[in-house]
């Protein structure tokens, strides 16, 4: 899978919330939501194995979820020869996941 231009923002607590809040919008079209899922697994990948400070500690599931909904949610709902030709910066997920993982943040 081709990866779609890297959203260019630190890898921050605040920064992940500002993109779940795009995400969250149907109206943004700032950040597809596969340029967040992507952005968001790199963020995981750089903390996953040391000791992340305690506010990237507490985000680093939802980080992993939300890469891992985006991977399920293709293959889910698309057929194989689909995904082979299909833009997936169209691609939407749910915008109600995108404010369940903020409320998870907030908890």
């Amino acid at each position: 899978m081709e990866l779609s231009k890297p959203i260019s923002l630190d890898f921050t607590k605040e920064n992940f919330i500002s993109l779940l809040n795009y995400g969250a919008d149907e109206n943004q079209l700032t950040y597809s939501h596969k340029q967040i899922a992507e952005w968001s697994e790199k963020f995981w990948n750089k903390y996953h194995d040391i000791d992340a400070p305690k506010e990237i500690e507490d985000i680093m599931s939802t980080l992993a979820d939300v890469e891992t909904q985006w991977d399920l949610y293709l293959v889910s709902t698309y057929k194989v020869e689909q995904l082979q030709n299909i833009n997936l910066d169209s691609v939407n997920l749910p915008f109600s996941w995108f404010k369940s993982w903020l409320d998870e943040i907030d908890t």
